[in-house]
């Protein structure tokens, strides 16, 4: 309480409550004041909103391809042997096979350029003097029939030579115990397409021969096949001119011409064959009997 000076004036005690006023009674305790605790307090600096960066937009992510692996990978994996007798049974009957089947291919087409040689020859003879009626009909047919068989062995020689293309790239790369980088459509596909595998060819048995050790002496072996071989499919493609330029032509000449184009690149390829079958084989190792395969180790 306060007087009219300011004062503040105790009030006097009581009787049934001796003490001052507002303290326990007596006998109790006095009971302890509780006091929250002061939450703590943290300084943060925050930038002027001049100084603030602007809300970024949310870019769309494009679906990705699914990772893959051109060959299956061999860490971790346990080592699996293949049985010696499959490969002893497969890989002699592909390699006997491409010999056989260039040979096959190489009699058609002798056969073949001999049969236009005399074509072309009647040819000839006939714009001077008259030739048998019989004789123009049988030497048209034999041309006929002996080009159906010419064809005949150069598709049975390029199935072949295709097997046989896998089975020594799959060969090579599995002696150096790595993955053919290519899958075998795509060896197939430059293999076979004409005029693709002049360039096709020579790339994949490259690619083989780098497994190996000699790497220069089968690149050199390759050089020469590939040159000869691109020979071959340059004067083909010189006769196939001359034939579709003689459906459009009708000039006596340009059949003459055509024909003996013809001749040449049909002797030509199967000169390309037979000589072929000794050295196509052994491109990578080489002719039989004059180095054995074998690795060479620097000593310490």
């Amino acid at each position: 309480m306060v007087d009219q000076f300011g004062r503040v004036l105790i009030p006097q005690q009581s009787r049934l409550y001796p003490g001052p006023v507002g303290a326990p009674p007596a006998g109790r305790p006095p009971a302890r004041r509780v006091v929250a605790p002061r939450p703590p307090l943290r300084w943060v600096a925050d930038r002027p909103a001049s100084a603030r960066p602007g809300v970024t937009p949310s870019r769309r992510v494009e679906p990705t391809p699914t990772p893959s692996y051109r060959v299956i990978p061999r860490w971790g994996l346990s080592e699996v042997r293949a049985d010696p007798s499959v490969d002893s049974a497969e890989t002699p009957d592909v390699r006997s096979a491409l010999p056989s089947a260039l040979l096959l291919a190489a009699y058609p087409l002798a056969a073949a350029a001999l049969v236009h040689a005399i074509r072309y020859l009647i040819v000839v003879v006939n714009r001077s003097t008259p030739i048998p009626q019989w004789l123009d009909l049988l030497s048209s047919a034999a041309v006929v029939v002996f080009g159906v068989f010419a064809v005949i062995g150069m598709v049975f020689a390029l199935v072949a030579f295709t097997r046989w293309m896998l089975a020594t790239r799959a060969e090579a790369y599995a002696a150096a115990e790595i993955g053919d980088p290519r899958s075998r459509r795509n060896q197939i596909l430059l293999t076979v397409l004409p005029l693709v595998n002049v360039i096709g060819a020579p790339l994949l048995l490259a690619e083989a021969a780098r497994c190996g050790d000699d790497v220069d002496r089968a690149g050199e072996r390759i050089k020469k096949i590939a040159t000869a071989w691109a020979i071959v499919n340059f004067l083909a493609l010189v006769a196939v001119a001359y034939r579709v330029g003689g459906w459009f032509s009708d000039s006596v000449q340009v059949h003459a011409d055509g024909l003996a184009v013809l001749t040449v690149s049909l002797a030509v390829s199967s000169v390309f064959a037979y000589w072929a079958v000794p050295r196509l084989p052994v491109v990578l190792t080489g002719p039989v009997g004059r180095a054995e395969a074998h690795r060479r180790l620097v000593a310490a």
